[in-house]
């Protein structure tokens, strides 16, 4: 029989505890750009003593411990400073400074200018909100011919048009939110379907490519009928059969789908949402005659310092202990805010030195000659842990001669070659998009011949990774994207 009571037992186990700054530095290397101003700045509303530079010629970090920790006193005799001091300066010397995955800076980094807050304010300055599509359609309601009583009708329906302009309200629940008679939310819901964008307003994808036909005057052609009675066939592409049922031969019945093809699926998209994202590289790569050369984005780093005037009250002996206690506080913090935002920046340049000497035949040739890289090779290589690294390059972006990529573009699997090469997923994609831009339309490839044609190039490719990479470019099946046209 088990023996039941209270005991007492001893367990030796280690567990890793993350202090304060380390998890401040892991929060601010995850940061993008703009969202690292924005806690600069709430960090300087909060902490006094810090201050940002302005000035190209200062020092990027003031020390306060360094300038404090032998200064003179009023007679030249260094022995004006009590106990007090001297026990606060040793705290200041003890601040935790190994923080994880600490690199040492490889790169020194200057601030812009004195023009800096004049190119961040231009720049926020610059951003602009469109109207959305509730808001066209808003101001072309008032600004009709529409009575009181319509416009308070419109209002609700177009509260119940989503942002791809479809109508997601049925008539009856439209005459129950609205309070009205089914002929006046009828007539309304008329009017609205013929406000800007064309096709606005339909409960479905038929109704609304029927309503841009109805715009161009094409009520009764070929094309409205079969987007009125055959647009689900036409979806998968059943052109012999849906020509059969019209009497019209396959030729003719493409060239209507061309003209469907053409039309607008989601016409609430025309009209700029906003949602944008506005984001800022953190990193440049540009050629040289050397190679490639790589800067960090100065002018939108936070550069940071402890100011003067807090470090002459620590030298002020008259100040108060409270008075002191507070500037520690708010000098340790900001010390530790600056370290990590000096962690951080030496932390995204190690990286992208990687990516442009791993991926030198991106920037070279394409998109076709990148190699396959990892976040694990990457942290081997500078000396961190994985996750790190993925912290780094999260929601961060690198601008190259070839355009403004995220850093995960870089950072692919791949295959190797019949040559020993390796290739990246994103070259066998780029290949795959090739081959299928340069096929017969009236013969398209199939999977499998596209995975012949890849291992007559030295790449075996499995079927299924074919079919996989090809819906992921968005490109249809064989059987859907075969022509029946001239």
């Amino acid at each position: 029989m088990v023996q039941q009571g209270l005991f007492q037992t001893q367990v030796l186990r280690q567990e890793q505890i993350f202090a304060p700054q380390q998890i401040q530095s892991l929060k601010i290397l995850t940061l993008p750009l703009l969202d690292l101003q924005t806690r600069v700045n709430q960090e300087m509303e909060a902490n006094p003593t810090l201050e940002r530079l302005a000035n190209e010629g200062e020092q990027l970090i003031g020390d306060p411990v360094e300038e404090l920790a032998s200064p003179e006193s009023p007679n030249g005799d260094g022995k004006g400073q009590d106990a007090e001091r001297d026990e606060f300066l040793q705290n200041l010397i003890q601040i935790e400074d190994s923080f994880n995955n600490y690199l040492p800076p490889s790169n020194a980094t200057s601030y812009g200018g004195s023009d800096v807050d004049e190119k961040r304010q231009y720049f926020f300055d610059s951003l602009t909100t469109e109207p959305t599509l509730h808001d066209n359609l808003l101001e072309q309601l008032r600004t009709g011919e529409a009575n009181e009583d319509s416009r308070r009708i419109g209002e609700i329906i177009i509260g119940s048009i989503d942002d791809s302009g479809y109508l997601r309200s049925s008539l009856d629940e439209l005459i129950v939110d609205c309070q009205a008679d089914i002929g006046d939310v009828r007539d309304c819901l008329k009017l609205i379907q013929t406000f800007d964008p064309p096709g606005v307003g339909g409960h479905d994808l038929r109704e609304c490519l029927l309503l841009q036909l109805g715009r161009r005057n094409k009520k009764g052609t070929l094309t409205y009928k079969v987007v009125d009675k055959y647009l689900e066939q036409i979806g998968k592409n059943r052109i012999p059969e849906v020509a059969k049922a019209l009497r019209v031969s396959p030729t003719m019945l493409y060239k209507a789908t061309r003209e469907i093809r053409a039309l607008q699926p989601r016409p609430g998209l025309a009209v700029r949402s906003d949602t944008d994202q506005y984001v800022l590289p953190e990193v440049f790569v540009e050629e040289s005659a050397d190679g490639y050369d790589i800067r960090t984005n100065r002018d939108h780093i936070p550069r940071l310092r402890v100011s003067p005037l807090y470090r002459k009250l620590l030298e002020n002996k008259d100040t108060s202990r409270e008075v002191r206690e507070y500037i520690k506080e708010k000098i340790v913090g900001g010390n530790a805010l600056i370290k990590s935002i000096e962690q951080r920046q030496s932390t995204i340049y190690r990286i992208a030195e990687i990516v442009v000497k791993r991926q030198n035949g991106f920037f070279d040739d394409g998109q076709e000659s990148m190699k396959p890289l990892t976040m694990s090779q990457v942290a081997e290589e500078i000396g961190v842990h994985e996750t790190t690294v993925s912290r780094a390059i999260a929601n961060k972006y690198i601008q190259t001669p070839r355009g403004l990529f995220p850093f995960k573009h870089f950072f692919t699997t791949g295959y190797r070659t019949s040559d020993g090469d390796m290739l990246s997923s994103l070259s066998i994609k780029s290949k795959i998009q090739t081959l299928i831009s340069e096929e017969d339309p009236g013969h398209p490839l199939s999977d499998q011949q596209i995975v012949d044609m890849l291992r007559d190039q030295g790449l075996k490719v499995a079927r299924r990774t074919v079919a996989k990479y090809r819906e992921e470019l968005g490109i249809q099946a064989s059987h859907l994207r075969k022509s029946y046209g001239i």
